[in-house]
């Protein structure tokens, strides 16, 4: 080749590995069948957008680059509300706070502008996870596209142009499908013919939504999942006619899985029953501020150890509670007894909250064989879809990749994922992958590489407090960690 590849990186965001059958999607079962696939592939913990989406832009866990989940308390960036990485204005806030460096580790926007290259990203869902997959993109005038707060994409001119060749951005919908139509008419009829992007990331806001809002059953979500791969289907069309078939590598992904939610549990409000304030900020007298959700972080008042204590002991008193961490353990075990450690979750950053739980899971199956239901809060209907824990289905993740620099015809059977995009993506442009970067070049995935990944090495954990054993089951390839399930008996 003599020229340099260009990788373009198609997200669905939500799909469960399972929905992805000849009949159902079959220009993605197609395009995994006839590349390299990864059916052992696995998103990040916690399984949400944007902890995957700074995964993805790092090649590293939350432990390394500092995004601890959708949303969080992180007084160094607001002292009254949580910092929301899905919106740019907060992305802007946690970059001044940090004086330009959001992430603590590279990312691919930044080591591609270092050499030459360009990156975009375009969702049809929200422009802050755009942006937060390249932070620094309105400073080097790279191409960051949101439907969702479209008003903050960037740069000017091409928004205009876009917004004048492709029209108005329409209202967002469960299932996306105006706005998926217009993404996909936006990349292939204006931004490769002519800006053409070296990495270009193109972000499908189904069938997450829709999962979310109408559960397994419906036929919006059928229509969802159609649709998504339809729109797909017009970019592997465009790439075998277009002139840089030779040239452009397609990765297509899913973010994170999704579990049918039972039921609701105002964690709040259970708290307040048992003397616990809990709040999004300490201002008002809370104790705990953080984000209460199926998958929870709580920062805790002055890290005060009585505190976490009280609060973890009731939280394992409660049927709907599965697993918990805490910081500072020995690795195993957490600074409260009957914890994980942070760190075995990959979670040990300075701005991660001392609490982290997850609500209670099962294996009930919904639908066509879709297993997998949770407790959950938050304002999804009751079986609707929820996210962010460690249940199977949740971290199982779609992942294949087709190319000229890609194998076909290929199924890998070690474990990947999502952190492993940005060092294989830097391994063929050449690049020299930062030590921080705790993903790995999928080298078995290489039309040019007969090396073979380091063995795979299966580890099991477990703790106890009471009578109540966690356990987490987790895989090691060389220096990268892959997690594959947490529960609690």
């Amino acid at each position: 080749m003599s020229v340099h590849p260009l990788f373009l990186i198609v997200v669905f965001d939500g799909l469960r590995s399972d929905m992805v059958t000849a009949d159902a999607m079959p220009n993605l079962y197609r395009f995994m069948t006839d590349g390299t696939s990864f059916p052992n592939a696995r998103t990040v913990y916690p399984s949400s957008t944007r902890t995957a989406a700074a995964a993805l832009a790092t090649g590293s866990s939350p432990r390394r680059n500092g995004i601890v989940q959708n949303k969080y308390f992180d007084p160094n960036v607001f002292e009254d509300r949580m910092f929301q990485p899905n919106q740019a204005s907060d992305i802007a806030a946690g970059l001044s706070a940090y004086g330009g460096e959001l992430f603590t580790t590279p990312c691919l926007g930044d080591l591609a502008a270092e050499a030459g290259y360009r990156m975009a990203t375009i969702l049809s869902g929200s422009c802050g996870t755009s942006r937060l997959l390249n932070p620094r993109a309105p400073e080097r005038g790279d191409i960051s596209l949101g439907f969702g707060g479209w008003e903050d994409s960037c740069p000017p001119g091409i928004v205009a142009e876009l917004l004048a060749t492709h029209g108005p951005i329409p209202k967002s919908a469960r299932p996306n499908i105006d706005a998926i139509r217009l993404q996909t008419d936006m990349i292939l009829g204006t931004i490769y013919p002519r800006y053409q992007p070296d990495i270009m990331v193109a972000w499908f806001s189904d069938p997450d939504q829709t999962h979310h809002y109408h559960g397994v059953e419906s036929p919006n979500m059928d229509r969802a999942i159609q649709h998504v791969d339809a729109e797909f289907g017009r970019m592997l069309s465009w790439w075998q006619e277009s002139d840089l078939k030779d040239r452009l590598q397609i990765i297509a992904i899913s973010d994170h899985g999704h579990l049918t939610t039972g039921k609701r549990i105002d964690v709040n409000a259970e708290a307040a029953k048992a003397g616990f304030r809990i709040g999004e900020h300490f201002e008002n007298g809370s104790d705990y501020a953080g984000y209460t959700s199926y998958s929870g972080s709580l920062k805790v008042r002055d890290r005060d150890r009585r505190r976490m204590s009280e609060m973890v002991g009731w939280l394992s008193e409660q049927s709907w509670c599965g697993v918990i961490s805490t910081p500072d353990g020995d690795g195993i075990e957490g600074c409260i007894p009957g914890t994980f450690d942070h760190a075995l979750l990959q979670m040990d950053h300075p701005r991660t909250p001392e609490i982290l739980f997850i609500m209670r899971n099962d294996d009930a199956v919904y639908g066509n064989g879709i297993v997998g239901s949770c407790f959950y809060n938050g304002a999804y209907p009751e079986g609707g879809g929820t996210h962010g824990g460690l249940h199977p289905k949740e971290l199982q993740i779609v992942m294949a990749a087709q190319g000229s620099l890609f194998k076909a015809g290929t199924v890998s059977n070690h474990p990947a994922g999502i952190t492993d995009l940005a060092p294989t993506i830097l391994h063929l442009l050449e690049l020299a992958q930062p030590e921080t970067m705790d993903g790995r070049v999928l080298v078995e995935a290489l039309a040019r590489s007969n090396v073979e990944p380091a063995a795979v090495e299966a580890q099991f954990r477990s703790v106890e407090r009471g009578g109540r054993v966690q356990h987490l089951k987790y895989r090691s390839v060389g220096a990268t960690t892959y997690l594959d399930a947490g529960w609690v008996q």
